[in-house]
């Protein structure tokens, strides 16, 4: 592509350089230059060139992209960003050299990747330039000073490139300038006062740079000026008064600085042609809203993440052509802690309020009914977070326009109000966390826009509507922490769109359907904490697209299918506290991208894999399971091979028979029978419990660790603090040593020794429970230089 800019400029422009006006010639120079310069063209992607009105029949000056004189018709300028539409074509390197052509007045050149920086002589190569349009390209380097010396430019548009450095200081040179793009750059420095000399200036853009320092209050003397964008800046101080003296000044935005101060200081101040203000991510305060009445031609205005501060005028209602009204993260509130939101209701006067955000504000107030009054355009209504009380008002059905309401995060009580089906157009709706009771109206399946439901963290209960299946549109829905019960009922299971699906915390109940194989674009599932029942289908496998499996805390039954290793892109998988049985599928071996894996607290026999991901998983993915063997890194005995017992496969009851007999006091041992032995007086406590005691037997329970044991500290239910002694058995002849153990607590009874509770065992685990000590060992109080004892201790 390089190569065509070279080629294709130094056909053309060399020769239209060689033969100017006053030098006698035909035109027809011209024309041929312009010939030869479509012959070199190797890209064209509009076919503007090669397949337009670029033929010898037709005047040259009518040809497409081509700007010639009145007077002389001469070839003036070649529009190469939009006539003959170059953008797509990815055009690199540099303005090559022929290009400047001291008759050119216009070039433009934007959306290209052309880069370089500009020649220092710019200006006086064109000295006619007018119009100079390199936005959206990648030139960089600093902006020249020369620059003002092109005495007749009228547009400036330099914005999305790599520039660098600050604005040249002598810009007013430019008096007949009418529109300066510098945004999207990476200029620095501060705004140059003498800009206030650019008395022709209407458009000024410098948003998105590096700029510093306060706005200078000599803009306030650009009289003619109609746009202003500083946005996302580093500017500081605060806006002087002298720039809302602009009569003329239809846009400003200062959107992303350090602003501050009260914008407003006087109420006498208006800009009766503003159209558009943006002040959003600075540091306002105060409550200059009251006066925001004063800018009647308004109709965008955002002042988000600041600090204001006081009621929201009800004398918004005045700004008739309001259309985008946004305050969110601020301090705002109604107008009576408690009342009604009066300024709701004033805006029913903006009808053609489309967008309103409060988001983050303590308004402490309700919704009332006049809101059916709202503009019968607004599509957006964004009030999360807003410690909004009271109903929802079943008023609120007549916004057929609303596509996205948002007033999650709130203190609404009562019943989704039946009346909300008439929001026919809604996409989005969102009433999570707050205090919202009774069932879901079946009318919400009017909503055959639907998008996104979230009702998460509610008191709803009942069940879910049958008819939800006719939300084919549904992608996300979100029933998390409410009261539901009943059976999940099988039409969510056919909304082929469904991306998310969260039924967790609940108390649903019955089990999957058989077939959920219609949910082909669903990512996450999440029914954890309920009570269903039933296997997991095999038609599971048909999910192609889910990552993310929550079926924990629930009644599953019966084996993992091995279908589940057909879900190639899970990388969540959580089937924790069930009664599954049956081996852990060798199939998930092939699960790749699976980083989480919890198949705790179930009922699975059997080897654990080791491939795949299974070589990045802890023994807490598998403690609780009774029966599991494989690798030591479990935390699990090996494998039995050949039908060979291993020692520490020992049932429990051989060793609890040693606690019996120390409570024997005749000299004369009765004979015990392993097959029937006596009852046993110590408490017995399940290795549930004792996870349960020790936070999975975490490590800021552990109060010591050895070589063949370590010990931890747990509370029971019942309160009772204990100390669980827990065998490592990697370690050769540490079964050894706790059947040692176990033979002398059962010989020996003393006071100063501590007293064993009870014994936990299993395939996986071996622990004594002992009364916990809470004041340390005897040896930390002799040996220790931390503790010291008296003389009568």
């Amino acid at each position: 592509m390089e190569k065509f800019i070279s080629l294709a400029f130094h056909l053309l422009l060399a020769s239209l350089v060689m033969f100017q006006p006053a030098i006698c010639s035909s035109n027809f120079t011209d024309q041929d230059a312009l010939l030869r310069f479509q012959s070199a063209i190797e890209v064209n992607p509009m076919n503007t060139i090669k397949g337009g009105n670029w033929t010898a029949e037709a005047n040259f000056c009518e040809w497409i992209g081509v700007v010639c004189s009145n007077r002389r018709q001469r070839v003036m300028a070649l529009d190469l960003s939009h006539d003959i539409t170059l953008a797509k074509a990815n055009l690199t390197g540099s303005i090559p050299p022929t290009l400047f052509n001291g008759s050119l007045t216009d070039v433009d050149f934007m959306y290209n990747n052309l880069s370089g920086s500009l020649p220092s002589d710019l200006c006086s190569r064109w000295p006619n330039i007018r119009r100079l349009l390199l936005s959206y390209n990648e030139f960089s380097g600093m902006l020249p000073e020369t620059l003002t010396q092109c005495k007749e430019l009228l547009v400036l548009s330099l914005s999305h490139n790599r520039f660098q450095g600050s604005i040249p200081r002598d810009m007013d040179s430019l008096q007949k300038l009418q529109e300066l793009y510098l945004g999207s750059n990476n200029l620095t420095g501060m705004i140059p006062r003498t800009i206030s000399n650019m008395s022709s200036l209407r458009m000024l853009y410098v948003g998105i740079n590096h700029i510093e320092g306060d706005i200078p209050s000599e803009i306030g003397k650009l009289v003619n000026l109609n746009e202003m964008s500083l946005q996302n800046n580093l500017l500081t101080g605060e806006v002087p008064e002298e720039v809302f003296n602009i009569s003329s000044l239809q846009v400003l935005s200062l959107r992303g600085n350090s602003l501050s101060g009260s914008l407003l200081p006087s109420s006498e101040l208006s800009l009766p042609n503003l159209e558009i203000l943006i002040l959003s991510d600075n540091g306002f305060g105060g409550n200059f809203l009251q006066y925001i009445s004063n800018f009647s031609s308004l109709i965008r205005f955002d002042a988000g993440k600041n600090q204001l501060s006081g009621p929201i005028p009800t004398s918004l209602g005045n700004l008739k052509n309001l259309r985008l009204f946004a305050v969110a993260s601020n301090q705002l509130t109604g107008e009576t802690d408690g009342s009604e939101l009066g300024f709701i209701s004033a805006l029913s006067n903006c009808q053609s309020l489309e967008i309103l955000i409060l988001e983050d504000n303590p308004l402490r107030g309700s919704i009332p009914e006049s809101i059916r009054n709202l503009s019968s355009s607004l599509q957006f209504l964004f009030a999360p977070y807003c410690q909004i009380r009271g109903h929802i008002p079943g008023e609120m059905g007549f916004l057929k326009s609303l596509t996205f309401l948002e007033l999650s995060d709130n203190d609404i009580v009562g019943n989704i109000p039946s009346s909300i089906g008439g929001l026919e157009s809604l996409q989005r709706l969102h009433l999570d966390n707050n205090h919202l009771e009774g069932p879901i109206p079946n009318e919400i399946c009017n909503f055959t826009s639907l998008g996104e439901l979230l009702l998460r963290q509610n008191r709803i209960s009942g069940s879910i509507p049958n008819c939800i299946g006719n939300l084919s549109r549904l992608q996300k829905f979100t029933l998390s922490s409410n009261n539901m019960t009943s059976v999940i009922p099988v039409s969510p299971w056919n909304l082929e769109e469904l991306i998310f699906l969260n039924l967790s915390l609940n108390s649903f109940n019955g089990g999957l359907p058989l077939d959920m194989g219609k949910m082909r674009a669903i990512n996450s599932i999440d029914l954890s904490w309920n009570r269903l029942t039933g296997a997991i289908s095999s038609s599971i496998q048909e999910l192609k697209s889910l990552s993310s499996l929550n079926l924990s805390r629930n009644s599953f039954q019966g084996s993992i299918p091995q279908a589940i290793g057909n879900l190639k892109g899970l990388d969540f998988l959580d089937l924790s506290y069930n009664e599954l049985s049956g081996a852990i599928p060798k199939s998930m071996e092939g699960l790749t991208y699976l980083q989480n894996l919890n198949l705790s607290f179930n009922k699975l026999p059997g080897e654990i894999p080791n491939g795949g991901p299974f070589a990045n998983f802890s023994a807490l993915s598998f403690i609780g399971n009774e029966a599991l063997c494989g690798n030591a890194a479990f935390q699990v005995p090996p494998c039995k091979e050949n039908g060979k017992k291993s020692s520490r496969d020992m049932p429990l009851r051989y060793y609890t028979l040693w606690f019996q007999l120390k409570h024997q006091n005749t000299g004369k041992k009765a004979p015990v029978s392993v097959e029937n032995p006596p009852r046993i007086e110590h408490p017995m406590i399940s290795y549930r419990e004792l996870c349960s005691a020790t936070n999975n037997f975490s490590e800021s329970n552990l109060l010591e660790a050895g070589c063949f044991s370590s010990v931890c500290k747990g509370t029971l239910v019942i309160g009772t603090d204990i100390a669980i002694k827990v065998l490592n058995l990697h370690i050769e002849g540490a079964i050894k040593s706790f059947d040692a153990e176990c033979e002398v607590f059962c010989k020996i009874k003393h006071r100063n020794l501590v007293k064993v509770i009870s014994t936990c065992t299993n395939t996986n685990l071996r622990a004594l429970v002992l009364q916990y000590v809470p004041h340390g060992s005897l040896e930390k109080w002799l040996y220790s230089n931390n503790y010291n004892l008296g003389l009568h201790q």
